[in-house]
């Protein structure tokens, strides 16, 4: 009897604390997210300031169009811009850059050191939950601002759908559809349940849930 009272706790103490364990290491998750691609932010800037323009492969399609990492293309670009190097998903090795790949780093320099929380189990760069869907953006025109595309808004806007009411987010859109940076990751929840990844953001979007 003694035994099935401390399983009877157990279950309930599981039932009220679980919810607020599960928030905590949600929490922790985005806040490594979010540090991370700050990071890839930083690193960004200094290929502009060392090469006077943006990986090219960024500057491609339209401004506030964002570029998946989830592309293996991209991805290989990306990883060839901010490292230098050619990253072999197979053997997780690196290696020299050649061919289309040094046109994103043709000095091969290395603005970012790659390391192991990055990287999904897969070898592909991935958020802290392992969701590969993250999106690039950098200011195209030089105005330090990047206008998000209408469809790129309302991806954001469905995504927020679990963070906050929906009058909410229709009137906070007017002002996130710019972003007041000149580069922008983020990653969004994945409404098709595919990926447990949260809504993390390189820039401040909470500000305008705040006002």
């Amino acid at each position: 009897i003694e035994l099935l009272v401390v399983i009877a706790i157990l279950g309930v103490l599981m039932g009220l604390l679980g919810p607020k364990v599960f928030d905590l290491l949600s929490g922790s998750k985005g806040t490594k997210t979010q540090a991370i691609f700050r990071s890839w932010v930083t690193q960004i800037y200094q290929y502009k300031e060392h090469y006077k323009y943006y990986p090219p492969f960024l500057l491609e399609g339209e401004e506030g169009e964002p570029m998946l990492l989830s592309n293996e293309e991209n991805h290989d670009f990306f990883l060839a811009a901010l490292k230098g190097r050619k990253w072999d998903v197979n053997a997780q090795t690196w290696t020299s850059l050649d061919g289309d790949l040094l046109d994103q780093n043709r000095k091969a320099r290395e603005f970012h050191s790659f390391s192991e929380d990055e990287f999904g189990d897969d070898g592909y760069l991935a958020d802290a939950w392992g969701g590969k869907h993250i999106r690039v953006l950098v200011d195209h025109d030089g105005d330090g601002l990047i206008e998000l595309s209408s469809k790129a808004v309302d991806e954001i806007k469905e995504a927020l759908t679990s963070d906050y009411e929906s009058d909410e987010i229709e009137e906070a859109s007017e002002k996130f559809k710019v972003i007041r940076d000149k580069v922008g990751i983020y990653v969004l929840e994945d409404p098709s349940g595919d990926s447990d990844s949260g809504n993390v953001f390189s820039w401040d979007i909470k500000k305008y849930f705040n006002q």
